[in-house]
């Protein structure tokens, strides 16, 4: 056992004589928080298909249930890397703690068409549209935001004010619009298969997304290195870039046979995961940045943040 430990002091000894550095680190995984969620699909694939191990890479994934404590944990430093979280909360951070991050990929739409976000009322609900919304009760997603972007597409139609508006947990919109709780839900997929799997739901209007007139499309998830990672990991972060694009660019090439890992990573079932609807993975580069802030500026109108943010300097692009 002491030669052992001998021979291990005189390997080091003489790596640092011939200017050998230590992986120093290299047992440290860089660690990665991700909602349940179908926007996350990049980073299950990077891990399923060792996108990340094929960049010298160690990861440890960390699940999440909100965006709220998944942002959190990244301003504090108990993650690296969001993979992935709305959009809209990466806003939100950049006014509560400046400069704590960096958007290194996106998720979204480069056009009008956008199914990733529902309208669901009861199936057998006598409402035919938005207008039919007046004095009747609304779900969201807890959060101002989603709150604001309810608002913004009802006020295509109507005043939205005319709605009262009630946050519910996710998983509890289902049940509540079955119970008569809510009238209406807006939510993001899978919830409107869910819904309609279910026998609950149907949509209210189709793609109410597109009601807001962004014809260029925009991000409405978003994937961030924290701040503190990118200062001492640079070439890691470039790596994990990488590694992302690639599973980007395996994705929009093929969505339907990477759909099967949405049940292992977040639990869905088969047909719901077979079935949702998938957007594109968008590199930073590509991004339409002055349409992606067309949507911040909408939900500003709408009062979801108390100052104008130019989200254009939120981006990693080296």
């Amino acid at each position: 056992m002491k030669n052992m430990k001998r021979l291990a002091v005189l390997m080091v000894m003489l790596m640092l004589v011939l200017g050998v550095s230590l992986p120093v680190g290299a047992a440290e995984p860089v660690k990665i928080g991700y909602l349940r969620i179908t926007t996350s699909l990049a980073t299950f694939v990077a891990q399923d298909k060792g996108l990340f191990a094929q960049e010298g890479l160690q990861v440890e994934l960390i699940p999440f249930d909100s965006g709220t404590a998944i942002t959190d944990a990244l301003i504090a430093g108990r993650i690296d890397v969001i993979g992935s979280n709305s959009i809209t909360g990466f806003w939100f951070a950049a006014q509560a703690a400046p400069d704590r991050f960096k958007i290194f990929l996106t998720y979204g739409t480069p056009s009008l068409a956008n199914p990733t976000f529902v309208a669901i009322v009861k199936k057998d609900s006598p409402l035919k549209g938005l207008k039919d919304l007046k004095g009747k009760k609304v779900g969201t997603y807890p959060g101002a935001t989603s709150i604001a972007l309810a608002k913004a597409i009802i006020r295509t139609q109507m005043d939205p004010e005319g709605a009262t508006y009630t946050e519910l947990p996710p998983p509890n919109l289902i049940s509540a619009l079955a119970a008569g709780q809510i009238d209406a839900f807006f939510a993001p997929e899978p919830m409107g298969m869910m819904a309609r799997s279910q026998g609950v739901g149907r949509d209210l209007v189709k793609e109410p997304l597109g009601l807001l007139g962004i014809k260029e499309g925009f991000a409405g998830a978003a994937y961030g290195f924290s701040a503190q990672f990118l200062k001492e990991n640079p070439e890691r972060a470039k790596k994990l870039k990488a590694a992302y694009y690639k599973a980007a660019d395996l994705i929009n090439k093929d969505k339907d046979a990477l759909r099967p890992l949405l049940v292992k990573y977040i639990g869905i079932t088969e047909p719901v995961a077979m079935k949702v609807p998938i957007q594109y993975w968008i590199k930073i580069e590509k991004l339409n940045k002055q349409s992606t802030q067309k949507y911040f500026d909408l939900l500003y109108k709408e009062g979801a943040y108390k100052e104008w943010l130019d989200t254009t300097k939120l981006y990693y692009e080296d």
